[in-house]
Formats: structure tokens, sequence, C-alpha cells
């Protein structure tokens, strides 16, 4: 999948109504061993990534929590490459200079919810992928009344998983589709999830714990 038909699927998308934009890849052979290894040390890394010099910055943020011997690993740069590929297609779809990058295993959404930002990037590298509640499995009416899953889910059977190394691009706002971090994900050092967002997103999040002190 090249970067070009992956840039052209998600402007198209961005023209759409539609809530979700799904890329379907296969997993690289032999990479699960590496991420298990690497798991516990990369609860929640963030930082901004730019575009033009994506590897740099990822590459920067990583080294300051990865083993050194991880990094020599070749999985580790095919991880790296994908990471930094994708945020400098994301900066483009974005029409943005930078973003909002984060990675880790801190996946903590148990409550389906929306994305109160304008478009998200979520990608699970190892791990159970995102669980998705299309609305005609949902009520929105018990999601929007502050109710629990339980009572939020109208159709088991509709909810749906995204795959690993699988491209997700949600539309966010109230009526975004809703989604939650897996059970088998929740709060366990097993998985890594890529979240890619604009770059106001973690403006405002460093703003507020500045205003915090």
């Amino acid at each position: 999948m090249n970067n070009s038909y992956i840039l052209n699927k998600l402007s198209n998308f961005k023209t759409t109504n539609s809530q979700l934009e799904i890329l379907k890849r296969p997993s690289p052979f032999k990479t699960n061993f590496f991420f298990k290894k690497i798991c516990k040390y990369i609860p929640s890394v963030s930082g901004f990534v730019h575009k033009g010099r994506a590897k740099r910055d990822i590459k920067k943020l990583l080294g300051k929590f990865l083993p050194s011997q991880s990094q020599y690993n070749i999985c580790y740069n095919i991880w790296l490459n994908d990471m930094s590929n994708l945020c400098e297609i994301f900066c483009r779809f974005l029409n943005e200079n930078k973003l909002s990058f984060w990675v880790g295993n801190a996946r903590g959404c148990q409550r389906y919810h929306v994305d109160m930002v304008p478009f998200r990037l979520l990608l699970t590298y190892t791990g159970q992928g995102t669980e998705l509640l299309p609305n005609y499995g949902a009520n929105r009416s018990a999601f929007y009344q502050g109710k629990p899953n339980s009572e939020i889910i109208k159709d088991k059977s509709a909810r749906k998983f995204i795959n690993k190394w699988d491209i997700a691009v949600f539309r966010g706002g109230r009526d975004g589709i809703l989604h939650r971090t897996p059970d088998s994900a929740l709060h366990n050092q097993s998985s890594i999830l890529m979240r890619l967002d604009n770059s106001s997103f973690l403006e405002d999040i460093n703003r507020l714990n500045y205003n915090k002190k």
C-alpha cells in the first residue's frame, strides 16, 4: 500500500459524511515478539511530530523510553518507518506542518465515546484493536444521557474490532462513531496503540496542565 493510495483514500473520506475509514493492511512478519518485549517500556509517549522530520521527532521521543538494544532491532526500524510515514501522510491530510502524536499501552477508554476532534487516526500495532459500535447497534440516546455501556449497546452482535496494523481514521464530533478500548486491552501492558491528532489537541492539553500548576 503506497503513500499516494493512502492519501487518496483519506482525501476521498474527507469529502464524505462517513464516520470512519479503515485501510486494511497485513501485519509484517515476526513483529509480535518485538512488541511483546517493548510494551512495558512505553506506557505513554507523546509529543509534537513535524512534517518533513517525522522520523527524527519520533525517534527522539521513543529514545527516552526504549532500551538501546531494542532500537537496533530490525523490527524497530519497520515500526519507526511506518509511524513516521503515517505522520507525514496525516500532516498532509490535515494540511498542517505538525501534529499531536501519542503511542503507548495506557489504553483506558472503557466507556463508549466519540472523539471531539476534527479527525483522529488510530492504529493498533499489537493487542486487540479498538472496539466499534455502529449506529445500528447503538442506543445513542442512552449514550447522550451518560448511561453505562450495558444500556448503550442495543445489539451486541453489531460490535466490531479494528485489526492490528489497519489504519483507522475517525471523523470526530457529536455524531462520530461510538468506540472504546476493548476489555482485553484495558489497563493492560500487552498492547500498543498509536494515536494522531491535529496539533491543537496536544497544545490544549499542555495549556490545561500549565494552568493547573
